[in-house]
């Protein structure tokens, strides 16, 4: 997005109803969104052939990502390399691979681009390596902070432009309270020159609000742009659980050239606002944008549906910790309630991503009435450009012009990646 991209002073964008429902009467979800729809026209399925290439061959949903030219990038399973495909999916190279020496890896965790450097981050100890666009080793920044391989010590650190990069501490270096606007340096390093937050020790095992840093990876304090929990999942005193019934905001997506970060947020109370802010660099606000949502309340049946499941799976490890001795909840039920951090209305998004061309993509939570996800891209100006209904199984990921990559899962579970072309509406035939 562009500095003045969201500028205005959060302008509710697309206040007609009775235009969106008249658009299409399958578009029954959250969002309230004046725009035209387009259709997705499936191009091209990559991976769910019985008798595919090594680098379509995988068991999980892999991350994908574009460069400014359309070559998608993808990793699965964690591999030590980052597949580099051309605009129509052949494949044109690796990136990393396996190994201890420079540029190399054991797992590769998150991975993108600055500028013209493509990025992998090792899955454990975070540190970061850099790579020109041939895929040639450049250098890679040690991170010498906490491990990330428990629940309690996971943390964020990811590179952005200008020498800048985006931090959310692990919850041990957390205070349940919001913090100070600022970080100050108390000697850890991450990226080799990066602060601890100097706030007092959260208590053992249970849920706090982290800051979201950004700043100079030379320097060690850094602006704090908002704070968010340290994982949206049941928490019980034994261990953490992926049971993730309802999203909590704030969501964020680092800009593809790294230039900034954008984050959705919206009140948990009441979400009928989702409002997107563009931070620059510095950490500061670059613009501001909103798109009003309707309310969608949790009955009382689907909250308990949502801690029942939570305190089944919660039950495996109290079993365990029976076993051998350990600390286990008077309360299960209750300890689950609390961890799950249920509100009153459902979330008005479940994800976003960001596009090289400036667009923002927001997935409606609320399937259709034909069971179709809604998506509404903004434009650079943060005003609704159009809409796209998706099969509720495929998740858009990254999108250039009128091309957008997904991923979906076949009937047999197994995951593969899809290219549609957006067209008008009834186009796809």
């Amino acid at each position: 997005m562009k500095k003045e991209s969201l500028s205005r002073p959060l302008a509710t964008i697309a206040v007609a109803l009775a235009t969106f429902a008249s658009t299409t009467a399958r578009a029954t979800a959250q969002l309230v969104a004046d725009a035209g729809f387009k259709e997705a026209c499936e191009v091209l399925r990559l991976g769910d052939g019985l008798d595919v290439p090594e680098w379509l061959a995988f068991s999980r949903t892999p991350a994908l990502n574009l460069d400014p030219a359309g070559r998608l990038y993808l990793n699965a399973d964690q591999s030590p390399a980052v597949t580099v495909l051309d605009p129509d999916g052949g494949f044109v190279r690796y990136i990393g691979g396996e190994g201890e020496g420079p540029g190399e890896f054991a797992h590769v965790g998150g991975f993108g681009f600055v500028a013209d450097t493509v990025w992998l981050q090792h899955l454990w100890e975070l540190h970061i390596a850099f790579f020109d666009s041939a895929g040639e080793h450049i250098r890679t920044e040690m991170d010498r902070g906490l491990p990330s391989s428990a629940p309690s010590l996971w943390r964020t650190s990811i590179p952005l432009a200008g020498g800048s990069g985006l931090y959310i501490p692990p919850i041990t270096d957390a205070d349940p309270a919001s913090g100070p606007s600022r970080s100050s340096d108390t000697g850890d390093e991450r990226s080799g020159s990066g602060p601890r937050i100097s706030i007092t020790r959260a208590p053992e095992f249970k849920r706090v609000k982290l800051p979201m840093l950004v700043g100079l990876r030379s320097e060690g304090a850094r602006d704090t742009l908002a704070f968010k929990y340290n994982f949206t999942a049941m928490i019980t005193p034994m261990a953490t659980h992926g049971h993730e019934p309802v999203v909590t905001p704030p969501l964020y997506r680092t800009h593809p050239n790294g230039k900034g970060v954008v984050t959705a947020d919206w009140d948990s109370d009441r979400p009928d606002e989702v409002i997107l802010r563009h931070y620059d660099l510095t950490g500061s606000v670059a613009g501001e944008a909103s798109i009003a949502s309707h309310l969608r309340g949790v009955s009382p049946a689907a909250r308990d549906a949502f801690i029942d499941e939570g305190v089944e799976m919660a039950e495996r490890t109290v079993e365990m910790a029976r076993r051998y001795g350990g600390e286990v909840p008077t309360n299960l039920r209750a300890a689950v309630t609390e961890g799950l951090l249920l509100y009153d209305y459902f979330e008005p998004i479940s994800t976003l991503f960001l596009t090289h061309d400036e667009r923002v993509w927001l997935r409606d939570a609320a399937p259709t009435e034909e069971d179709e996800s809604l998506w509404v891209v903004l434009g650079p100006d943060g005003e609704p450009e159009f809409r796209v209904l998706a099969p509720v199984d495929i998740i858009f990921k990254t999108a250039l012009g009128d091309r957008v990559w997904a991923t979906g899962r076949t009937e047999l579970d197994v995951p593969f990646i899809v290219q549609y072309e957006l067209r008008s509406p009834g186009a796809c035939g």
